[in-house]
């Protein structure tokens, strides 16, 4: 996978994507929303892999939104004649809007869980991008920001939605309104992230850690247990435990369950296949 916005690489399962403009804050260019929903496709379809680590380099995790990029857009023709009406640059823009909203989405919908690593700021989008992770780990120097308010709009590509399914909606409420920055060590209290490490290499090192830990368990109890978590948080306790008996019922990996027994009884670590890749399924059933 080759990429100009990002660099990519697996290794034990673990596939890792970082974002590689840190000479630029990883803003979040048009090229970036043209190759995010590509790259996480791939990722999606490549079945060796268990977990993904999100990283980026430079001084900031990501500063947000490339407003050099969008800030024309719905704004048609500058000749007051050929102007579009308001409808319908709100309606384009609702489009767009949508569809960045969409690709974030796909991070979140990956049956793999999402570790992202943050330092620096992690700003307006940025933001939007960290809470579709599954897990996140911050530096000291790590900052949280709900920009959008600061440059007069609402936050529009799911900060709104998915922070306050994270941490306390009060708080929610007071980073959106005030636009402040939220620093590493009242993002850890809040539960925000998982841990804060002293420097970069320190945070790296502990996300792969997990990511192998991760890794080591079965590849199709780690996908039902994130599609339960996610399915239940937005859904009621009754129906997300008909979920979960439905996915036991239809997916329930004896095999590997008898691999976690046997290698526990045989002292050693177990050895989980891979879930099938879509053409391999397809070969099983003409055979």
């Amino acid at each position: 996978m080759t990429y100009e916005s990002f660099d990519f690489k697996k290794e034990n399962g673990i596939g890792h994507l970082k974002l590689n403009k840190g000479e630029d804050f990883n803003k979040m260019t048009l090229n970036f929303w043209y190759e995010l929903p590509r790259v996480l496709e791939d990722i999606k379809k490549d079945t060796s892999l268990r977990v993904l680590i999100l990283s980026s380099t430079g001084k900031h995790f990501c500063a947000g939104m490339d407003l050099a990029n969008f800030g024309t857009l719905g704004s048609g023709d500058t000749k007051k004649d050929n102007r579009p009406d308001k409808a319908r640059s709100g309606e384009v823009l609702y489009r767009v809007a949508m569809e960045l909203q969409e690709n974030l989405s796909k991070l979140e919908k990956l049956r793999i869980p999402v570790i992202c690593g943050i330092q620096g700021g992690c700003i307006g989008g940025g933001l939007d991008m960290a809470t579709a992770a599954d897990l996140r780990f911050a530096t000291k120097d790590a900052f949280f920001c709900i920009q959008e308010v600061n440059i007069g709009m609402a936050a529009d590509i799911g900060t709104l939605q998915r922070l306050p399914r994270v941490i306390p909606e009060g708080k929610v409420r007071e980073l959106a309104y005030t636009g402040r920055r939220m620093y590493a060590e009242e993002s850890l209290s809040c539960g925000l992230v998982n841990n804060v490490y002293e420097t970069h290499e320190d945070m790296l090192a502990g996300m792969e850690e997990i990511a192998l830990e991760i890794a080591s368990k079965s590849p199709l109890a780690v996908y039902g247990t994130k599609a339960i978590l996610n399915f239940s948080r937005d859904h009621t306790v009754a129906e997300g435990l008909e979920y979960n008996a439905l996915w036991s019922g239809a997916m329930l990996p004896q095999e590997d369950m008898a691999e976690a027994m046997m290698s526990k009884v045989e002292k050693r670590d177990p050895q989980f296949e891979d879930i099938l890749e879509i053409k391999e399924y397809g070969k099983a059933n003409k055979a």
